[in-house]
């Protein structure tokens, strides 16, 4: 009960007792609810209507670097965002900066959604904001940097070679998928080379499969060094790899080709104390209305590779499809 005493005009007095069980027993629960909100590891930040800060926990105020004495000053949201070294969109370019924080309050009015941040020093930040009955928001802010690290760990992990970082043969596909579907819907070039270590098994069988690896590797980055920013990489198995040219016609393949044939050439393999030089046979190939696919791409420039192979090794060749068959004579 609350008992409120009152001075009377004549000298005695008047008593009020009021029920207050209620109101305590909630503002005990409220302020069991603050303590909650004030210690959790994420970041909880109410807005009024008006986008003021009503509440901020401890996280959320080392976060903007705010003191109890600013929070409780209700500061404007967009004051907050608006200050530096916090958090930005990520990998936003330097001249885009400038307009973010303006573009983050216009976020949280339209109401509710989920961005992720980032912060200067790299770690990336999931803000979900949910529109409150008293037309406010609730901005939560959670560290969700080691999540993405090991998401990124496990792309690459899915689709990189262990052995030499290029890609792995199932992302190669999928890359040259991707491009022959823009070949057909917009016609234009891709194309293909395979690549393969020439006299690779009396490399492993005089030396072991250690320096049969450090060949390998030496070949991959004379392939990351030859190819263009555009091109793909990958390893397709054992020494065999391939690169896919978007956008590239034959003529302009050859010349891709020859400078990654040239730069295996000059490359020297050096491991367990022993050096010596390697070459790689090319298989040059251009994606053809005829074809049915990307196998049948992988395919013309494989059987440009063994003539390559054939014909001496250490060289590129250009597939050309089969001159049409003759009509036999009626």
């Amino acid at each position: 009960m609350r008992v409120q005493c009152t001075p009377l005009p004549d000298g005695g007095r008047m008593l009020t007792y009021t029920p207050v069980t209620d109101i305590v027993r909630f503002s005990d629960e409220l302020r069991v609810l603050r303590d909650a909100l004030e210690n959790v590891q994420d970041g909880v930040l109410l807005l009024d209507s008006d986008l003021n800060a009503s509440f901020m926990n401890r996280r959320m105020r080392r976060f903007w670097e705010v003191s109890e004495e600013e929070a409780a000053g209700r500061p404007a949201y967009a004051s907050l965002v608006r200050r530096m070294h916090r958090a930005s969109a990520p990998d936003l370019p330097p001249s885009e900066l400038a307009r973010f924080p303006a573009r983050r309050v216009e976020e949280v009015k339209a109401g509710d959604h989920v961005r992720d941040l980032q912060t200067p020093d790299g770690r990336r930040i999931r803000a979900h904001c949910t529109t409150m009955s008293n037309g406010g928001r609730m901005l939560t802010y959670v560290d969700i940097t080691d999540l993405t690290q090991k998401a990124k760990m496990l792309e690459t992990l899915a689709t990189t070679d262990p052995l030499t970082g290029l890609f792995n043969r199932r992302h190669f596909l999928e890359s040259l998928d991707a491009e022959w579907s823009r070949f057909q819907r917009y016609y234009r070039s891709v194309s293909v080379l395979m690549l393969d270590i020439d006299h690779f098994k009396s490399v492993n069988d005089r030396y072991g499969h250690a320096v049969g690896d450090a060949a390998i590797k030496t070949v991959a980055a004379a392939c990351l060094d030859g190819k263009r920013k555009s091109d793909i990489v990958g390893r397709l198995g054992g020494e065999e790899f391939a690169v896919l040219l978007p956008e590239t016609s034959l003529s302009r393949a050859r010349t891709v080709a020859e400078r990654i044939r040239k730069r295996v050439m000059s490359s020297y393999v050096a491991a367990h104390k022993i050096q010596f030089g390697v070459t790689v046979s090319i298989g040059i190939a251009e994606a053809s209305v005829s074809m049915s696919g990307i196998d049948a791409l992988m395919a013309a420039a494989d059987h440009a590779l063994y003539q390559a192979k054939a014909e001496g090794r250490n060289r590129c060749i250009a597939w050309s499809p089969p001159p049409p068959a003759s009509k036999a004579a009626e």
